[in-house]
């Protein structure tokens, strides 16, 4: 197990997060992102969430290493390329669907990646999510409607796999 640790995002996350939405490899990848990186939206995503779920920071050891949600009943997650690979991505899903599941009384988890996103599709397969429809949905960054693959997870089927807790 990796050393990660989880807090609501705080104005202390913003420089982190300005290196996140300035480097367009990771930013093409997120749906409502800004490009060029807008230091008011990086400032706005720099604070506790006030919607149904939650948004957290991703710490490994000292290291800033991303974001993980589940809000309105959607997973996200966006990780510095510095941190790719590691395993960070799918312990700290793991740990965000556990604790969703543990304290809401939903029965469906949603998640969706850009067709070109196969990293992040591989997470969620992994995390036992099922590919239940592809769609087109714009992309702020890339100025253009981008194929995307929505997945979906039950709390029956995550109970039944191996990431469960």
């Amino acid at each position: 197990m990796l050393d990660l640790t989880y807090h609501d995002c705080t104005p202390d996350d913003f420089d982190p997060m300005m290196a996140l939405a300035s480097d367009w490899d990771v930013v093409r990848q997120l749906g409502r992102w800004k490009w060029p990186a807008d230091p008011e939206q990086v400032r706005f995503y720099c604070k506790p969430y006030e919607g149904r779920g939650f948004l957290w920071t991703i710490k490994h050891g000292a290291e800033w290493a991303g974001r993980i949600g589940i809000t309105g009943g959607d997973i996200g997650y966006t990780l510095p390329r510095s941190v790719h690979g590691r395993g960070i991505a799918t312990q700290a899903a793991t740990y965000a669907i556990n604790h969703h599941f543990a304290t809401t009384d939903d029965h469906v988890i949603t998640g969706s990646t850009w067709n070109d996103n196969a990293a992040s599709q591989h997470v969620l397969e992994k995390l036992g999510f099922k590919h239940w429809q592809t769609c087109y949905m714009r992309s702020v960054a890339r100025g253009y409607p981008v194929l995307v693959r929505q997945n979906k997870l039950t709390r029956q089927d995550w109970e039944a796999g191996p990431l469960a807790s």
